[in-house]
């Protein structure tokens, strides 16, 4: 066996408040794709996938991916665009030190 590549997955987690008065929680989740470019350089491929334990004023918004919908369209019926706030969010959390320390992890798991 002659391995090509070599990428390193990893899931993490931040808890955000957003909205008026940040009277909506969560936590939102990223996936980060760390591989190595052949010149050597290290790639980091990021996306965030997912938003989950939802809070409106301290109340669960219960029923999975059903109850955050519903949460959605009726926020959004009164003008309030969660997944815009949720979206600026996510563009808010990943630092260059953030970055660097997946780069490091790549470093100290796979090579």
């Amino acid at each position: 066996m002659k391995i090509t590549s070599k990428t390193l997955m990893i899931s993490f987690e931040h808890d955000v408040t957003v909205g008026n008065n940040n009277a909506i929680e969560a936590t939102l989740i990223h996936q980060a794709f760390i591989s190595e470019n052949k010149d050597g350089s290290i790639c980091v491929d990021l996306d965030f996938i997912d938003v989950d334990n939802v809070k409106f004023l301290g109340i669960p918004i219960e029923g999975e991916y059903q109850g955050y919908k519903k949460f959605k369209t009726q926020m959004k019926e009164l003008g309030i665009d969660v997944e815009k706030l949720m979206d600026e969010a996510a563009s808010k959390l990943i630092t260059d030190e953030e970055v660097d320390k997946l780069k490091r992890m790549y470093i100290h798991y796979v090579r």
